[in-house]
């Protein structure tokens, strides 16, 4: 049974186990006390009871705010648990589903829930419903390298690509070969990625000089009806380029769809 109440500020203190933001509980505070001012708090915080004390379980950043702005009491629901997973879970699926969230916090988090449910990635799924294959992947992302994470906030690389990378090549080549290949296309990083899963016998900078190599072409004669090259046509034209390049994109997706070649 949870309770609502107004609690000492002074009495609250921050949870390593429960909560889930860490890198960017600075930002935007400046803005959320403004409207905490304006609005007041719409949204209380989430807090356990410990002795004669608070624990924090969601909300840290609202607090940090309402401190600032000099309140010494705050809304608080307090919420009835006893385990540290109890309060995880908690601070998850208020956090979790945030878009402003930090991918590290969001890592990290789910990490620390799968470990805490012994490593069942899919029980972790069904508590924040999401399917198994997506918790897998932000519990690869916390394993990722600090300079693969900021490339991948640059934009530079993917957050698969860098779960891949670090998978394949260790914490150190991997960074190495993200900086390698971060300005290539996108066809051109898939065989750099199939060429490191084949070729294990190779070194990464093999693999990349393979493929940079201008792939062999072959040159072919087709006829179509008059109907579909100009429904090619306008296809091209709406995505850029000529009827030929269109045809190759088609007939590459189609032979990818059926696993005819490796994506």
């Amino acid at each position: 049974m949870a309770e609502f109440t107004e609690i000492d500020v002074n009495k609250i203190r921050l949870s390593d186990t429960a909560n889930v933001r860490k890198t960017d509980v600075e930002l935007k505070i400046s803005e959320l006390a403004k409207s905490i001012e304006e609005h007041g708090l719409l949204q209380p915080i989430v807090v356990r009871r410990v002795g004669s004390e608070y624990e924090l379980i969601a909300g840290q950043r609202r607090l940090v705010a309402v401190t600032r702005l000099g309140s010494t009491k705050v809304p608080a629901m307090i919420v009835d648990v006893s385990d540290d997973n109890t309060c995880l879970l908690l601070s998850l699926l208020e956090n979790v589903q945030r878009v402003d969230i930090d991918d590290r916090d969001r890592a990290m988090a789910i990490e620390r829930l799968v470990d805490a449910n012994n490593g069942d990635y899919g029980v972790v799924a069904k508590m924040l419903g999401m399917n198994e294959q997506t918790i897998r992947t932000w519990s690869g992302y916390h394993g990722v390298p600090e300079e693969l994470k900021i490339m991948k906030d640059k934009g530079e690389i993917k957050r698969e690509e860098a779960i891949r990378l670090t998978h394949l090549l260790g914490p150190n080549k991997a960074v190495e070969v993200a900086k390698e290949i971060r300005q290539f296309p996108k066809e051109q990083r898939k065989k750099v990625f199939r060429g490191l899963k084949t070729y294990t016998l190779l070194e990464p900078e093999e693999v990349i000089a393979i493929a940079k190599r201008p792939p062999k072409e072959k040159h072919v004669t087709l006829r179509f009806v008059a109907s579909i090259w100009i429904a090619l046509e306008r296809a091209a034209a709406d995505r850029g380029e000529t009827p030929l390049h269109t045809i190759e994109y088609i007939v590459r997706e189609w032979l990818e769809s059926r696993n005819y070649i490796a994506r």
